[in-house]
């Protein structure tokens, strides 16, 4: 699969994101290598012992322990603008 200059120019757009044509070139190279590392990794042979297939017993897990959290004022005091105690952040999908 080759990436085109399109894509980049569509992904950035879904990202609120503006690039020089020099960086959509270099975005085009970059991620093309990434695919194609992905459809070498995705060809490799790997056997039957796959360590990614291996589940950590339960034995290995620490235990669960809630604490107690900060509270949402502390936590909203630096937030550019909040709503209803919440963070308000701008609208990015279309």
């Amino acid at each position: 699969m080759k990436i085109t200059i399109k894509e980049i120019e569509h992904l950035a757009s879904l990202s609120a994101l503006d690039f020089s044509a020099e960086e959509k070139e270099k975005f085009v190279k970059d991620l093309g290598n990434i695919l194609e590392m992905v459809n070498k990794l995705q060809t490799a042979e790997t056997g039957d012992d796959l360590v990614f297939n291996k589940s950590h017993k339960l034995s290995q897990l620490r235990e669960d322990i809630a604490e107690e959290s900060l509270p949402q004022e502390e936590i909203l005091k630096n937030a550019p603008k909040q709503r209803r105690g919440c963070f308000n952040v701008p609208l990015v999908v279309e």
